[in-house]
């Protein structure tokens, strides 16, 4: 077993007792087979696009035997990544790598042995895999902390929610235009609103409307980077919460984990 998999997870923990207890245990698992190594990219490229190639596309997606990240700037990759999907919780990024006009292509594929058990990982665990990328091609190195924080909590607005309830055997989704303002959910959690609701406004969601069921609405506003030119006479995403789902978003300082980077390079040539 290789250093770095002994001292995954490990920060913050002391006693060489529990990391030899930790090496012992993981090593005596592999040699009977009870699970895999985890898994490594077999091939990775990562390439700048300048944003004037990408046009309106670009975002992270799975492959058979990997991902795809196109036309996106490193921020996001980042973001998804590590499941940060509020800026505010991303410390110390350069501003190169925040910029939309030094955009990123990167494709990481695992090798034809570890396609079948890659496809069996979930979304999270396949992007989370993208830290290897970030470690050797960009020599990103950074740690998790808690702070506190500007915020907003989601909560019931005054006169109650109006969420509907799905119809029997509906079939869930659920999609977002951010540059036009528009949600759509069908038999769906709110799982993933606090996240795009945090992209909108700046600042982490924290849900604290303890609704735990699945949800149809739709969700129209004039997002806030085009309000100035928007001439749809639609509300800002704040109004809309509350006249349309009976939602509020609440002003709050709210302790958080946040992502601290160390430290990062702009990546080699392939």
């Amino acid at each position: 077993m290789t250093a770095s998999l002994v001292s995954l997870r490990l920060r913050g923990m002391s006693g060489c007792i529990l990391i030899m207890l930790i090496a012992c245990s993981l090593d005596c698992a592999y040699a009977q087979g009870n699970f895999r190594k985890p898994l490594v990219w077999d091939v990775i490229s990562v390439k700048p696009v300048a944003a004037d190639k990408c046009g309106d596309s670009g975002g992270v997606l799975p492959l058979p035997d990997g991902v795809s990240a196109a036309c996106v700037p490193l921020a996001f990759v980042v973001e998804v990544t590590y499941h940060l999907l509020d800026q505010d919780r991303i410390i110390g990024l350069p501003k190169w790598a925040e910029s939309e006009s030094q955009m990123y292509s990167i494709e990481a594929r695992v090798s034809s042995e570890d396609a079948s058990a890659f496809a069996k990982l979930s979304r999270d665990d396949q992007f989370r895999m993208l830290q290897q990328v970030l470690t050797d091609r960009f020599r990103m190195k950074a740690h998790m902390e808690s702070r506190e924080i500007a915020a907003y909590e989601l909560v019931i607005a005054k006169g109650g929610q109006k969420l509907k309830e799905p119809e029997p055997n509906e079939p869930g989704s659920s999609s977002f235009s951010a540059a036009s303002g528009n949600l759509k959910w069908a038999n769906a959690p709110l799982t993933n609103l606090k996240f795009l609701l945090g992209r909108e406004t700046g600042k982490p969601v924290i849900d604290k409307t303890g609704l735990t069921g699945k949800y149809d609405f739709t969700l129209e506003f004039a997002p806030a980077a085009r309000a100035a030119t928007d001439d749809t006479g639609r509300p800002s995403v704040f109004t809309a919460l509350d006249e349309q789902l009976g939602l509020k978003l609440v002003s709050a300082k709210e302790r958080v984990d946040v992502l601290v980077i160390d430290s990062i390079e702009q990546p080699a040539a392939n």
